[in-house]
């Protein structure tokens, strides 16, 4: 078995934590991958007012993924610029991911690895119970400094490949 890719085998029975843009969707908006305006996410302001989140696809793969991989518990970890994209956000996953209630969605300035931990220790879950999943090569490696099993989202390209 590749290192790279992942298996149902290493997300059974952990708590799954997943990232939205660019995990869960596509990381796109309007014909371009950063706003142009030089926010530090994909989507404008004013897309943002303008509900542009709410147009997105999901992915497929990653559906499946979810629906197969047997975690513990699946929960949303996502960064949003302001209080319509956080509602948005919601609105997408009720939409796309019911299956996953639990949502930490917070603000850019605040880590992801940290608020992993805060809800680990609140919850009293040990890490090593746990997975993060993001495209965010910086995130991830935050995540593993900070004793945090991460994987890139390119690990799940071949799902259905190692997982018959």
């Amino acid at each position: 078995m590749n290192d790279s890719m992942i298996t149902k085998e290493i997300l059974k029975d952990k708590y799954v934590f997943w990232d939205i843009d660019g995990t869960l969707a596509a990381y796109r908006f309007n014909n371009h991958v950063s706003d142009p305006k030089g926010t530090n996410n994909g989507m404008s302001l004013e897309e943002i007012e303008q509900g542009i989140f709410l147009e997105r696809k999901p992915s497929l793969l990653m559906q499946q993924v979810i629906k197969e991989c047997n975690a513990r518990k699946n929960i949303i970890m996502g960064h949003c610029q302001n209080q319509k994209e956080m509602a948005d956000k919601q609105i997408w996953l009720d939409k796309y991911y019911p299956v996953i209630s639990e949502r930490l969605l917070v603000f850019e300035d605040t880590p992801k690895a940290t608020c992993i931990i805060e809800y680990c220790q609140k919850k009293e879950i040990d890490l090593k119970e746990v997975i993060y999943v993001d495209d965010v090569i910086k995130f991830l490696r935050e995540a593993e400094r900070k004793g945090i099993e991460s994987w890139h989202i390119s690990s799940f390209l071949d799902w259905d490949f190692y997982n018959k």
